[in-house]
């Protein structure tokens, strides 16, 4: 099945650039192209879409911040990709917690451009090196409140791979079900809203090497 993918940006040659080369991938189709985030939305409802490439500073009513929340609101089976030209840390952060599960710099590498988009697609967050160095910088919690337990490590370590529920699960030889009872309390224990979040604490802890 291909994989559909909208695109949000800005600027009219960045748009038809990244529709003419997601063209060349034979599993990728492009569902539709938006010039703003309150014109993403609408194009969505017409639009059956697995992945947009969000840019995150846009004019109009509705800049990428908002229009990640609303789309996570109003489509959660979206996955969201920011593709941007801004790395500070607070913007970062706000994109992720808003809901986006990717954030890659407009200098990135067109092949990974396209593994990142799959990736997402296939449950997974993508962040760049330099993206994760980052956010690896600023300020969080130096010690847990409370110790994970040696199977929360295991989880943890194939979190930090990358790996899906499902894929934990099965390297795991458990239920997807444990994986994400698991999860919560990871998420709990390491102070963290989402997967890259925690992902990010645990090395922060020395619990992971990214």
């Amino acid at each position: 099945m291909r994989l559909r993918v909208g695109i949000v940006d800005d600027h009219p040659v960045v748009r038809d650039g990244l529709k003419l080369f997601l063209d060349t991938a034979e599993d990728i189709e492009v569902t539709f192209s938006a010039k703003s985030g309150d014109q993403a939305l609408t194009l969505l409802q017409h639009h059956t879409t697995d992945v947009v490439l969000m840019d995150l500073v846009m004019p109009g009513p509705m800049d990428g911040l908002a229009a990640i929340a609303e789309i996570v609101k109003r489509f959660p089976a979206v996955r969201i990709l920011v593709l941007t030209s801004f790395q500070d840390p607070q913007r970062i952060r706000s994109a992720l917690k808003a809901g986006a599960v990717g954030y890659l710099e407009k200098t990135v590498n067109p092949d990974e451009l396209l593994d990142a988009i799959r990736q997402v697609a296939w449950g997974k967050s993508v962040l760049e090196p330099r993206v994760l160095k980052v956010l690896a910088e600023g300020p969080r919690q130096t010690v847990l409140a409370e110790p994970l337990t040696p199977r929360e490590q295991e989880v943890l370590q194939a979190l930090g791979q990358g790996l899906s529920n499902k894929e934990i699960a099965a390297q795991l030889d458990i239920a997807e079900k444990t994986v994400k009872v698991h999860m919560s309390h990871i998420f709990s224990k390491l102070d963290a809203y989402d997967r890259t979040q925690a992902v990010l604490i645990a090395h922060r802890l020395g619990l992971l090497s990214l």
